[in-house]
């Protein structure tokens, strides 16, 4: 049945009103009428039809970038931007073939980016022949650091629960003991006495001295 929209006419018989009125309601029922048709004119503005009464949208084209709105609340797991949506490489993935994507956003002079998207420290990671004065192989029982001076290097170990400095020989200048010093029945070698030109004005047992001016 084909909708009608004159049938029933104001002075339509009686006799014929049901069937006038039956056949527009098949033809509402059926709902293929070109004139019975939800049309996008026929849909108000403030319709508000809300998103349980629409099925998922799939086909392409249907939904334009601009109506995207709340991408941070994009569910774990959804999936990854096409590469030719990202073109500045915010985020890495398995068929990303192009590791230079962080080149621009780290510091290029201390990091690399791996061939197989790894972020590392540059050239093989910390090395001592590329601290300020280091050397590849400083010796063992050597810490790096400052001496006196402020120069940066390696420099002995000294053991602070025996205050020993644990390497060979060495030569220290102006040494001041706060305790006795224990040769641990080694030989004091190349010993010389304290040289003075007058005596100490309240000497301790057992110091010793030489005076030079006599």
């Amino acid at each position: 049945m084909a909708w009608d929209k004159t049938k029933p006419e104001n002075d339509m018989l009686l006799i014929n009103f049901p069937p006038a009125c039956r056949a527009n309601w098949d033809a509402i029922e059926l709902g293929t009428d070109p004139s019975l048709l939800i049309t996008n004119d026929k849909v108000s503005p403030s319709a508000g039809i809300v998103d349980t009464k629409l099925a998922q949208i799939t086909t392409p084209n249907k939904v334009h970038g601009s109506a995207l709105t709340g991408l941070a609340s994009v569910p774990s797991g959804a999936g990854v931007l096409p590469a030719v949506n990202s073109p500045n490489k915010l985020k890495a993935d398995a068929s990303d073939t192009t590791p230079e994507y962080l080149d621009s956003l780290i510091d290029s002079n201390m990091f690399q980016v791996s061939a197989g998207d790894q972020l590392q420290l540059k050239d093989g990671g910390v090395q001592t022949q590329k601290l300020e004065g280091g050397v590849s192989a400083p010796g063992n029982n050597k810490a790096y650091g400052t001496n006196n001076g402020g120069t940066k290097g390696f420099f002995d170990v000294v053991d602070l629960a025996t205050n020993q400095i644990l390497t060979g020989q060495k030569t220290l200048n102006n040494l001041k003991l706060g305790g006795n010093a224990d040769c641990d029945k080694k030989q004091l070698v190349s010993a010389a006495i304290e040289n003075r030109t007058f005596d100490p004005d309240t000497p301790v047992t057992g110091q010793i001295w030489f005076r030079t001016d006599v």
